[in-house]
């Protein structure tokens, strides 16, 4: 009997040292588990961190793009001009970036200041105005010939990268050391004053209004009887507001919305006088710095971001109107007899325009509008 105990007992033992090492067995591979997992999580956040410091280091090593355009953060121009970074960003494998300056900041506000600097090369590109551009280079003007455009259809098929327009658009601007590597708008201009309804030419005698620098432009507002002056973008506000002007003329999505230019003027009429394109344009010399990859990157870019920057003007320019009339302006749409009552005036004085203007940029654009 008391073998058999001692028996027992030593087989008891014997399991109890087993169990014992079985648990003992467990927790070492628990924790070699949690010990794995950790390392494989420090593993992980490591990796998060290398990879966010190469993002980092490739952003810093992109080279940095200026682009300038005159009008504020509140106009199609501005998200465009956003999209066109992404853009640029995705298209070039991060080898550019964009860095954006409405309001012709880097020119102290000063809008053919910053044309210029594109033209030295000081900044990159821009949303750039003929019109104001046209100090430079006058046969810039005949893009926006009054009346010249037949409607927005014929716009987007002819302000395109290839066509005939294009091409003779550029043949001058190359000379003058830019290139056109797509075209937004600045869209059509329209007429707001605050002493009296416009609705035929007898109707703006002795008015003030702020007119773009444009020698065709105040030769036409002469002939219609009002009184047009020259008055830098960025201080029209405050020069309707203190009555220096009465009024002036600008599209209403890009501008007269955006800068609640309508706060300050009562009346506005809708007449489509004049459609202003705003090409991006690059600094010659650094355009053709780059090699075929990276203009067909950047010009796809800015294509997209282009006919994005279009379908939010002309948007904003529907929404824009309601805008206007909740807050008072009398809006005055011109019917098509009431326009051609100005363009019996305007269009001799257009046509002699156009006769010193470049010959093959002007065919170009009427046989578009045939």
């Amino acid at each position: 009997m008391k073998l058999w105990k001692k028996a027992v007992a030593m087989v008891l033992t014997a399991v109890t040292t087993v169990s014992l090492a079985g648990c003992g067995g467990a927790l070492k591979q628990s924790s070699g588990t949690q010990a794995a997992g950790t390392t494989a999580a420090a593993g992980s956040a490591e990796t998060t961190k290398a990879a966010a410091g190469e993002e980092s280091k490739a952003k810093a090593d992109a080279k940095v793009l200026t682009m300038t355009f005159a009008l504020s953060e509140a106009s199609p121009h501005y998200p465009a001009a956003q999209k066109f970074k992404e853009l640029v960003e995705e298209y070039t494998d991060g080898a550019y970036t964009v860095n954006v300056f409405p309001n012709s900041s880097l020119a102290g506000g000063d809008q053919l200041g910053a044309i210029q600097m594109v033209q030295k090369g000081t900044i990159s590109c821009g949303w750039l105005s003929p019109l104001v551009q046209c100090a430079m280079e006058p046969n810039l003007q005949a893009l926006s010939i009054p009346w010249i455009w037949k409607d927005t259809d014929t716009i987007d098929k002819t302000l395109r990268p290839g066509t005939d327009v294009d091409k003779a658009l550029n043949r001058i601007l190359e000379k003058t050391g830019y290139i056109a590597v797509a075209y937004a708008e600045n869209g059509f201009r329209q007429l707001t004053n605050n002493k009296r309804e416009v609705r035929k030419p007898e109707d703006m005698k002795g008015i003030k209004f702020r007119v773009l620098g444009s020698d065709m432009l105040f030769k036409v507002f002469n002939g219609l009887g009002a009184d047009p002056m020259d008055m830098n973008f960025s201080e029209l506000f405050t020069g309707l507001q203190q009555g220096a002007i009465d009024g002036q003329e600008n599209p209403i999505s890009t501008a007269i919305v955006p800068n609640k230019y309508y706060e300050v003027q009562k009346y506005i009429t809708l007449w489509n006088y004049v459609y202003e394109p705003h090409p991006l344009m690059f600094n010659l010399k650094l355009w053709n710095s780059f090699d075929d990859a990276t203009k067909e990157a950047i010009q796809k870019a800015a294509v997209e971001a282009c006919d994005y920057q279009r379908q939010i003007s002309r948007d904003s320019t529907a929404s824009g109107i309601e805008t206007m009339k909740a807050a008072g302006c009398e809006i005055v749409e011109l019917t098509p007899e009431e326009i051609q009552a100005f363009k019996d005036i305007s269009d001799p004085i257009t046509e002699e325009y156009a006769k010193q203007f470049d010959e093959e940029l002007v065919s170009a654009i009427q046989a578009a509008n045939q």
